[in-house]
């Protein structure tokens, strides 16, 4: 405060003082501020001008485009799900609808994206994969179809993986990476034998799905998923008084009642009963309807409603992740929709990746073309346990669209719909407004009773409407001039 009083005080006093408040607004006279950019001096360097506009240039101009063009090449070879297209062209080729199971570890290692080279210990690697095919090749896998080392390689890694045989840090490395595109892979092997409807291809896709999360192949046992679980344990769990069929029954039954943990320490109990609280069990309900109507008729959007209650967990609760000690990375539970006919022809396939305890899912699909009662097959699937899907037979009654009751509009509506919309308002304001504006430029231009009004414009750069509206408002304008003169 003592300043801006000894500032002021000394502006009042001292001309020269209260010129400069006059003239630049501080007494002691102008002051400069300088701004400056704090940039390294080589920079500033007037010799290195030349040299930094190059290398300017050179990043917009060359290195740039050149990043981009690059990640458009890249970018362009994948299609939806990040799934190649090359991938697309040779499960085209390879798979049809007789494609089954174990024909399904080549296809997924021929995709394009599990081609990946190797380097790394390479001549370690073969030694040993030799030795790996050798050994798969004793009733473990069927002959290849393809004998391209890549293919061959990754079909013996996906075998060695579902039937559980050793393998060095080496190869383990490969089959991971393998595993690690399994899914997406999967899931466009499936929408390829939707788009071809091949239902038994389907399923047999998904099978293979559980075969490699739970490291089991199809001739194996459900319960086989459960921990320290081998032969003699199943065979006791499948025989003899209160034997179970699979993986569902088993978990059905009581933890005091279950068979095969004789002989098992605390600590394997313990881990076999967390694992049966983990694996779900589900109640199911389907509903066939279409949306604000009773009735389905023919060519009817239809919906099909697939509710299903995660029992092993409570309220509020999400799904657990998927007990897979074999598999390399956390998976998440999901399940797979199929709706087919009779004939056996998929209709529709649609993926589930809900977490939650209560699911409700919604797909849509055409009702057939012609009336009559009609049953499909939903099928629900899991892509990561073997033994609990869940198969149901759905009816739907399909009547004439000829018998839809007639639907009468209310005279109301009617009403409404011939009065004109806010945008043939607007545009019907602007019109009566331009007609206006015209019809009054006439009218200046008119000098007494008998002159013949006119057309100022061209009647070639009109439509058609607007030459019948023009002279219709010109003969209106004479007969309101004769009629002025007459009187």
């Amino acid at each position: 405060m003592f300043m801006k009083v000894a500032k002021a005080y000394e502006a009042l006093t001292d001309d020269e003082a209260k010129r400069n408040w006059l003239e630049y607004g501080n007494p002691d006279g102008k002051q400069s501020l300088e701004v400056s950019i704090g940039l390294p001096t080589f920079l500033l360097d007037e010799a290195n001008h030349y040299a930094i506009l190059c290398i300017y240039l050179g990043v917009l101009v060359v290195i740039i485009p050149a990043i981009v063009a690059a990640w458009y090449q890249y970018s362009r070879k994948f299609g939806e799900n990040n799934v190649m297209y090359e991938t697309y062209s040779f499960f085209l080729h390879v798979l049809s609808e007789h494609s089954t199971v174990k024909m399904l570890p080549e296809v997924l290692a021929g995709a394009a994206e599990n081609r990946f080279p190797v380097s790394v210990g390479a001549s370690s690697r073969q030694a040993e994969l030799s030795r790996l095919i050798t050994k798969l090749r004793q009733g473990l896998m069927q002959k290849p179809r393809f004998e391209h080392p890549i293919v061959l390689k990754g079909n013996a890694l996906l075998h060695a993986h579902v039937h559980r045989l050793e393998m060095s840090a080496l190869l383990r490395v490969d089959l991971h990476k393998l595993l690690g595109n399994a899914s997406t892979l999967i899931d466009a092997m499936v929408e390829l034998a939707q788009s071809q409807r091949w239902l038994q291809t389907s399923i047999n896709i998904i099978d293979f799905s559980q075969c490699l999360t739970q490291a089991l192949w199809i001739k194996d046992h459900s319960l086989a998923q459960l921990p320290h679980f081998g032969n003699k344990e199943i065979h006791h769990c499948i025989k003899g008084k209160s034997a179970v069929k699979g993986l569902r029954e088993y978990l059905d039954v009581p933890d005091e009642h279950k068979k095969g943990l004789a002989g098992m320490s605390d600590m394997q109990c313990a881990d076999i009963e967390h694992a049966c609280k983990i694996m779900p069990r589900l109640r199911c309900k389907f509903d066939l309807y279409v949306e604000d109507e009773s009735e389905i008729a023919e060519r009817d959007l239809v919906t099909l409603l697939v509710a299903f209650d995660r029992s092993n967990i409570a309220d509020g609760r999400l799904a657990p992740l998927v007990h897979a000690p074999y598999f390399p990375s956390t998976r998440l539970e999901s399940w797979w929709i199929l709706v087919s006919d009779t004939a056996g022809n998929l209709i529709l396939a649609d993926k589930v990746n809900a977490q939650s305890k209560v699911v409700n899912h919604r797909v849509k699909f055409l009702a057939p073309p012609q009336a009559g009662i009609y049953v499909f097959n939903v099928d629900l699937k899991s892509t990561d346990y073997l033994g609990l899907d869940v198969r149901e037979q759905v009816k739907m009654t399909v009547i004439p669209a000829a018998q839809l009751p007639e639907y009468k509009a209310h005279p109301d509506d009617l009403n409404l719909d011939d009065e004109p919309t806010l945008f043939e308002q607007v545009m019907s304001g602007n019109a009566d407004t331009d007609s206006d504006t015209d019809d009054t430029s006439r009218d200046g231009d008119v000098t007494n009773c008998d002159a013949e009004v006119g057309d100022s414009l061209d009647d070639a750069v009109l439509t058609v409407a607007e030459r019948r509206r023009r002279r219709a408002r010109i003969q209106r304008k004479k007969q309101s001039k004769d009629q002025t003169c007459a009187a």
